[in-house]
């Protein structure tokens, strides 16, 4: 007994004949006829009475319909859900550094949440080993890092990111020429991709730098805003703290982009839910 079968017996009840119900589900006459016999070959009785003006469903047969008609239904409502994005429903959760969900993602949140109303989003930042662990361990359904990440689990896709830019202190320039010399140098913990750009830099062009570890964006550049030192940080995160009295920007320097990378896990490839975010935070990424 299968879907197609029950889909015809309804239709012959509908249409008390063989013909009008084979067009109504789209194949052959012969092809309902057989579908039928085999079915009441399935179940040990006569599901139909054949006459002079037309087929009639028999007392087992009007039985099975109730049957089927339940089936049917809750097919039909299967199939809707994966063919209107506004009736799914459930918790989508997503996490991403610092730097991402802080500048890029509340736009696409927004997007998302128009296209999908019946659906929960939860947003975390967190460092990137972690973000990895939660997308295997399955408590994460999609996050985003800036450090590409090989495992036979998860699938990578690269998204442009973020240039980044030095920011300093405007106090620096009341006692002449700016002299980054022999300065505090604020960063996240070695691993960050900006923590390596900026040791790079400093390595090359710089003597006497003294590191202070700061593992948040705000945080970083509030104290940049204070004076206690530079920070080589992502335009986007700049631009979000750009009001704070006291930054200043050096625009001299130029630095190559940092990518993210958007993991998700094998084993729910084909999620609609999922897959329709992922689409609309790849577009939005690669259209900036």
């Amino acid at each position: 007994m299968d879907i197609s079968q029950l889909r015809m017996l309804t239709a012959i009840y509908k249409a008390g004949s063989i013909v009008k119900a084979a067009k109504s589900v789209h194949c052959v006459p012969s092809n309902v006829t057989a579908r039928m016999k085999a079915l009441e070959a399935e179940v040990g009785c006569c599901l139909l009475n054949r006459g002079d003006k037309g087929v009639e469903l028999s007392a087992a047969g009007k039985h099975l319909l109730m049957h089927a008609e339940k089936v049917l239904q809750a097919f039909g409502d299967a199939q809707s859900c994966f063919n209107d994005s506004k009736t799914f429903g459930g918790t989508l959760k997503i996490g991403g550094i610092d730097s991402f969900v802080s500048t890029r993602l509340a736009g696409i949140a927004a997007a998302f949440e128009r296209d999908y109303p019946q659906v929960i989003l939860e947003i975390v930042t967190d460092t990137w080993p972690e973000l990895v662990e939660h997308v295997l361990d399955g408590k994460l359904d999609v996050a985003v890092v800036a450090m590409d990440t090989v495992n036979p689990r998860l699938v990578s896709r690269r998204l442009p990111g973020d240039r980044p830019v030095l920011v300093y202190p405007q106090t620096w320039l009341q006692h002449g020429p700016l002299n980054l010399n022999n300065r505090k140098v604020l960063a996240w913990p070695e691993g960050c991709p900006f923590h390596a750009v900026a040791q790079a830099w400093c390595e090359e062009s710089l003597q006497g730098v003294e590191w202070v570890v700061c593992g948040s964006w705000g945080g970083i550049l509030t104290c940049v805003a204070q004076g206690i030192g530079m920070a080589v940080v992502p335009r986007g995160v700049y631009c979000n703290h750009r009001a704070l009295e006291g930054l200043a920007v050096c625009d001299a320097l130029e630095f190559d982009s940092v990518d993210n990378f958007l993991l998700t896990h094998k084993r729910t490839d084909g999620h609609p839910v999922r897959e329709g975010f992922v689409q609309m935070l790849c577009a939005s990424v690669h259209s900036n």
